[in-house]
């Protein structure tokens, strides 16, 4: 009885299959280029010290004459490092916060053994579907009626309720074995023990996407800043410069525009660049089930 030997690709199907390939790349690249020129254009345009008396059209994406002059004025017309100090410091608040109370209720919701422990999962997964545009307004009455109005403390609260956080923490921690919690426990541990030394150290993964989600979301937010601060010497960064647009877009400066864009939106990308591995380690991990 002879071996038949397996069918080997011909020479053309290889050539096909190359051809699919580069073609599936250049398709690939020339998507990527759509949603990457906007933020080179405001990157490489915000050091044209030309911007301000108008772009050409059709626009090019090198500076005409390269240098620092429209940072230099915006720095002077804006308090940048007021701004920066605001927004890092609400989101160092929110990041323990969020880190916190949402890997401890994501232990509880996933190891922890309580009564109705799926009813309480269902119930903060519920409050997910209100639109925070519906809550903000009630939101803002019951703090201003506490005197949280231009307070850092305003602006840290609501991290307070995270139930995404909560989420991807259960989800998480259902990817990590239970006997670990159980010979912790026949050593006496207790569970909070259990949390900070087993699992916790396990969990630098979501832990690190919890990070860059906060700081996203708190670099960004703008709605609960506008209605929470009058005072500009309190004003996140979204704050800052949505007020400067109102204030100076009418003097079309537009190589200052892009150079406080710039100087916003640069810090959070260069963290996502090197965090956001942990994004999809994080959550491709989070759908195993232990």
């Amino acid at each position: 009885m002879t071996r038949r030997c397996p069918m080997q690709p011909s020479g053309s199907y290889k050539r096909q299959q190359r051809t699919m390939e580069w073609i599936s790349w250049i398709i690939l690249g020339l998507i990527a280029l759509v949603f990457i020129y906007p933020f080179l254009f405001m990157v490489l345009k915000s050091f044209d010290e030309t911007a301000n008396f108008g772009l050409k059209f059709p626009p090019t994406l090198l500076p005409v004459r390269t240098g620092l002059r429209n940072y230099i004025s915006s720095l002077q017309m804006l308090e940048i490092g007021r701004f920066y100090f605001n927004t890092i410091y609400v989101s160092v608040w929110a990041c323990i916060l969020h880190l916190g109370l949402g890997g401890m209720a994501g232990y509880a919701l996933s190891k922890g053994i309580f009564r109705n422990k799926h009813f309480w999962l269902l119930f903060i997964l519920s409050t997910m579907m209100i639109p925070n545009e519906a809550i903000v307004l009630t939101r803002f009455l019951i703090f201003k009626d506490f005197g949280l109005v231009n307070t850092y403390l305003g602006l840290i609260l609501p991290s307070l309720a995270y139930p995404f956080g909560i989420f991807l923490c259960k989800q998480y921690f259902d990817g990590i074995p239970g006997f670990l919690r159980e010979a912790a426990k026949i050593d006496g541990a207790n569970e909070f023990e259990i949390f900070y030394k087993i699992y916790l150290p396990l969990a630098g993964p979501i832990m690190a996407t919890l990070t860059i989600l906060t700081v996203m979301s708190q670099w960004n937010s703008l709605m609960w800043p506008l209605l929470m601060l009058t005072k500009p010497d309190m004003y996140t960064i979204s704050l800052g410069i949505a007020v400067y647009a109102e204030n100076e877009m009418k003097q079309a400066v537009i190589g200052n525009s892009l150079a406080i864009s710039t100087m916003a939106v640069l810090p959070v990308v260069i963290i996502y660049l090197f965090l956001q591995k942990y994004i999809i380690q994080s959550i491709a991990s989070s759908g195993a089930k232990g």
